[in-house]
């Protein structure tokens, strides 16, 4: 006899074992008890049935008959198949990537609770396997099918037979051992060093010998000494965390600098001005200089920090400015280079470049704000409230004075800041906080792209850049894509290219640039990119030789601030970073003076809501917004591209007339210029880049919808609630920062099969939110920023910062009770789905109501409106409103659409009822191919007499008998459908979507939202529609004698 792990009983999927043998244990004892007492009395008991059998004459004890008894008892057949279907899983599971796992798993959790459960605890029965089964496939993607089908098939045969007799005979060996093995084969084992191919198959007792040490030297891998082309060698372990990075780059101190308070006056608690300016980066002080050159009173409020980050600038555009003299180092010319096919001279951009010097800048801007009378207070603020309408009642802004001690070289974390509160009272609130976005509110919609840059000014005498020309673009000595597996399996690596800023001809600036991804490329990968680069470039250099590190992290594109709103956004926080490029400090500068004399109009003509309408209207009016939305379809192209086809957009992108390429890089196309910069685009590019514009204009995760939203914004309902919205209270919301998010995504990539710095062609997800004001993209990375937000300061409040250890947890893409939404990638294209149902697309206010898709693109519905009849409202699942007969309106429409559902339905099963035994035919695997799916027969055979055919092939007589039973079947379920009649537990019971254990017996409908349930209804019909249309093509052909595959 045997008990626990030597009886079989853990639990060949997960390991499980103790439920099983306890359970077991009372069987096994109970059992042979009741034996040996029957053995010893020579009776016989109630409680043993088998033991007379094992009785002898003589009473003595029948040790054989008892064990055969009790191993009954402990493996009854019902548990055998449980064990064999175990054991099918295993082997399966044994055969799925890293990715195929997660996926198996991610759908596995989805299941009903009881049949999961069920699986791991060995409390579930044949039918519930089957159960199981058959809603794993349902609820699998396509990819899973496909893989987990080819995974398990070698073991199907073992599996069914076992399974139907109730064996304990599951062969894991593929095919039953029958395959033939190729003595052509390579020595794996002299391949397993180093951690180059597979692990060889151990020898004897792998566990003979205690294992005290590995032939793999896991830090050479991790440290990347050795260039691979493959992203498995990437370790994320080895990563340091891109906070880290952040946060060094705010904690940049520039003793050249001086503090804002020797430039500016005090501004004291209790002040009143005309306009509150939050943020001193270069857009905060652009727009505070300009709206106190016009005659207002304007107060700053912001931590007293350095500029930080390098700036660089098109020479032409700062002359405009008249800022040439805030320019560091000026290059005569930007040169490019896309491939190692260019000249070793570039490509020659002719435009002049130039390095903003940061102290020159942040002085001007300062020394601006100084003439004209604007004050500063160096703080925090918490909370904003403006004045209602129509009174003379002032904007309060309160917040926490940052002390001269909190802003000693040290970062300024708002947990730390222990200064006194202060208020103040103005006409206008305006926020230049960066990319912190606490103090606005902003549409809902998908999240940005990320560009990252990793730069280091390193002395290197005699380094080969040439001094007077600035290195703009170049893609040489890039690392190769992956090749074998990883290139046959789709994987890709984020393009990235060089970027260089000589300072002198010992002293140069480069960069490793990742221009935008979908996924933020971590410093450390980029940091080696780089390393790797010079090395190959022959520019080699030491830690000793780095005079400065620069981590760059912007968000780009994205959603937009609601516009517009009582707070008066610039900068970056009011989207003003262009989103193809990354450049904003240009834009910034050169809009400030319209918006200053924006608001100073509005606040003479109309008061506050109307000088924030009209600063809104510059910033997001029509125009900008036609503009914004194209620099957006750009950003998500370039963020689907590999790097030769980066190549090949950029190399078509700067043989542009000059006049559309330097214009679409500043700004500076109206929306009517940058039709012609597409069109002009797409006539000089080759074929493969006008297949990309077009694929991605049409695609659902492209920016081609939102690009005509945008061109027909002034034909849209203006909305102008969020002038409505008073105060803002920024500690009271539940916020992250966006360091937080930027690693949750990261580590949520990475446990979807990506490795860091790489892109796949399989569907991976990252986590989307709401970009509205209470779940923003609180980067505090920009400009430096009040709104708790500074160059060196969180974001997020003591109470609402997180353990990093949450980070790296799981985040199961679910949400269901939020009714959220997944963002959906695959590398070339990306799609935006309601996370319950899996991967359509499908939202419910896209099938339902007025604004549903219809027959007609919405543009040309809009000329026609009575196209779509008035009966078909949009309630219906399916309404695409398409009635030419209007027989909708001439009778009861539910009951038409009872009869095309009905009908539908029947469709479904009957194309299915066609395919598969016209494949089996067509391939010779059942019947012929000049036979047919209507070629039923009975013949007089006059050997075997009257048989049953179909296709030609004899089927047993048994199968005439299934319509003969299920007629009667089908009769009693219709009738308890429809009502005819009434039992108590089908009593009110919906005609068309009955559910239920007997109308839904996979529960494929449990646990689904209202919206999810809308949405599987739409997709029904469609599926049924397409069914009825193909059944009626199958019927015409028939009447031809052919059938669906004779076309192939």
């Amino acid at each position: 006899l045997g008990i626990g792990g030597t009886a079989g009983m853990v639990h060949p999927s997960t390991g499980f074992m103790v439920a099983k043998t306890m359970l077991c244990v009372r069987a096994l004892v109970s059992t042979l008890d009741d034996a040996l007492k029957a053995g010893v009395r020579g009776d016989i008991t109630d409680a043993l049935i088998a033991a007379e059998e094992g009785q002898s004459d003589n009473g003595t004890f029948d040790a054989t008959t008892t064990a055969a008894t009790i191993w009954s008892k402990l493996w009854p057949e019902d548990d055998l198949r449980m064990r064999t279907f175990m054991c099918f899983g295993m082997e399966t599971l044994m055969q799925l990537d890293v990715n195929g796992t997660r996926q198996f798993f991610d759908t596995f959790f989805d299941l009903p609770k009881d049949v999961w459960a069920g699986f791991l605890s060995w409390r579930i029965q044949p039918a519930g396997l089957v159960r199981l089964g058959v809603q794993l496939f349902v609820l699998f993607s396509n990819y899973m099918r496909i893989t987990f089908v080819s995974s398990a098939l070698p073991f199907m045969g073992s599996f069914f037979a076992n399974f139907a007799t109730a064996d304990n005979k599951f062969d894991s060996n593929k095919w039953g051992g029958l395959v033939l093995k190729d003595k052509t084969k390579k020595n794996l084992s002299a391949l397993a060093a180093a951690g180059i191919g597979p692990i060889p198959a151990p020898v004897g007792n792998p566990t003979a010998k205690p294992i005290t040490s590995s032939p793999v030297d896991f830090e050479k891998i991790i440290s990347n000494e050795k260039l691979s082309t493959s992203p498995k060698d990437i370790k994320p372990e080895g990563l340091k965390d891109d906070r880290e990075w952040i946060a060094f780059q705010q904690r940049k101190v520039f003793a050249d600098q001086k503090p804002i308070k020797e430039y500016l006056g005090a501004l004291t608690s209790g002040e009143k001005v005309d306009v509150l300016v939050v943020g001193a980066g270069p857009a905060g002080l652009a727009i505070a200089a300009e709206t106190a050159k016009r005659g207002l009173s304007v107060g700053l409020i912001a931590p007293d920090t350095p500029f930080v980050n390098n700036y660089g600038v098109w020479l032409d555009e700062f002359q405009k400015l008249g800022l040439e003299d805030c320019l560091l180092h000026k290059y005569e010319d930007a040169l490019v280079w896309f491939d190692d096919s260019d000249p070793a001279s570039g490509q020659a951009l002719n435009r002049p470049y130039g390095q903003v010097c940061r102290k020159r800048l942040r002085n001007h801007l300062l020394t601006e704000c100084a003439s004209v009378g604007v004050k500063y207070l160096p703080g925090l603020v918490d909370f904003v409230r403006h004045g209602e309408e129509n009174t003379d009642e002032l904007a309060e802004v309160r917040g926490t004075i940052i002390r001269d001690d909190d802003e000693d070289n040290k970062p300024i974390d708002e947990a730390n800041v222990k200064g006194d509160q202060f208020t103040l009272n103005s006409r206008l609130v305006v926020c230049g906080t960066g990319h912190n976005r606490d103090m606005l509110s902003y549409e809902q919609g998908s999240p940005p792209g990320w560009q990252t840059a990793y730069g280091v000014e390193i002395r290197v005498p005699n380094h080969p850049f040439p001094v007077n020309k600035a290195i703009f673009m170049d893609f040489r000595q890039s690392d190769p894509e992956a090749g074998g597996e990883e290139q046959q399996g789709g994987v890709w690596r984020v393009p990235s290219f060089l970027y260089v800023l000589p300072v002198s001809k010992d002293v140069v600036f480069v960069e490793e640039t990742c221009l935008v991804a979908r996924v933020q490329v971590p410093f450390d990968e980029l940091k080696r990119r780089l390393y790797r680069r010079m090395a190959r470039m022959g520019v080699d250099f030491t830690e000793d030789d780095v005079l400065e590190i620069e981590a760059s992290w912007i968000p780009l594109g994205g959603t937009a601030p609601v516009a517009p709103q009582r707070t008066i956004a610039y900068g970056a926080a009011a989207g003003m970073v262009h989103p193809a490029s990354g450049y904003s400090v240009v834009n910034s500068l050169t809009k400030a003076p319209r918006v200053a004399e924006a608001m100073v109009q509005g606040l003479k003509e109309g008061g506050e809501r109307e000088a924030a309408r009209r600063a809104w209207d510059i910033l997001w009016g029509a125009e900008p917004r036609r503009q914004i939305g194209f620099y957006q379809f750009g950003m998500e192209l370039l963020m689907s591209l590999r790097i030769e086809q980066m190549r090949n957009f950029f190399g078509t992108f700067f043989s542009l007339p000059p006049h559309l390429a330097r214009g679409f890089l500043g700004n500076r196309l109206s929306s009517s210029e940058l039709i012609l910069f597409a069109l002009t685009t797409f006539a000089i590019g080759n074929n493969e880049l006008r297949g990309l514009l077009l694929a991605h204009l049409v695609s659902r995760g492209g920016s081609g919808l939102r690009l005509g939203q945008a061109y027909a914004y002034p034909l849209l309902p203006k909305d102008e609630s969020g002038l409505d919205v008073l105060q803002v209270d920024r500690l009271s919301r539940a916020q992250e920062r966006s360091t937080y998010k930027m690693m949750k995504d990261f580590y949520e990539s990475q446990r979807g099969g990506n490795i860091p710095g790489y892109m796949g062609r399989d569907w991976w997800s990252i986590p989307s939110t709401s970009r509205s004001s209470k779940d923003g993209d609180n980067d505090n990375t920009g400009d430096a920023g009040g709104g708790g937000s500074t160059s060196g300061s969180s974001t997020m409040s003591a109470s609402s910062s997180q353990d990093a250890a949450d980070l790296v947890g799981a985040m199961k893409i679910d949400g269901s009770s939020q009714g959220a939404v997944t963002f959906w990638s695959n590398g070339s294209a990306a799609m935006v789905v309601t996370n319950a149902v899996r991967k359509t697309g499908l939202r419910q206010g896209e099938l339902f109501g007025d604004n549903r898709r219809k027959f007609l693109p919405s543009a040309f519905i809009s000329q026609a409106p009575n196209v779509v009849p008035p009966h078909l409202t949009g309630s219906l699942p399916g309404d695409i409103g398409w009635d030419p007969l209007a027989l909708g309106a001439q009778a009861d429409i539910q009951r038409y659409r009872a009869r095309e559902l009905i009908n539908g339905r029947w469709a479904m099963l009957a194309v299915i009822g066609v395919l598969v035994p016209e494949f089996l035919g067509h391939n010779n695997i059942f019947g012929s191919p000049d036979q047919h799916w209507w070629n039923t027969a009975i013949v007089n055979d006059p050997i075997d007499g009257f048989q049953l055919t179909y296709m030609g092939e004899t089927i047993p007589w048994g199968l005439f008998w299934l319509p003969i039973i299920h007629l009667p079947l089908f009769f009693v379920a219709e009738a308890l459908r429809v009502g005819a009649f009434e039992l108590e537990a089908f009593k009110d019971l919906d005609k068309l979507y009955p559910g239920g254990r007997l109308f839904d017996p996979l529960g494929l409908a449990d646990g689904q939202t209202e919206e999810d349930l809308a949405i599987l209804k739409t997709i029904e019909i469609q599926h049924a529609r397409l069914a009825m249309v193909a059944t009626f093509v199958f019927i015409l052909e028939g009447l031809a004698g052919k059938g669906p595959y004779d076309i192939f």
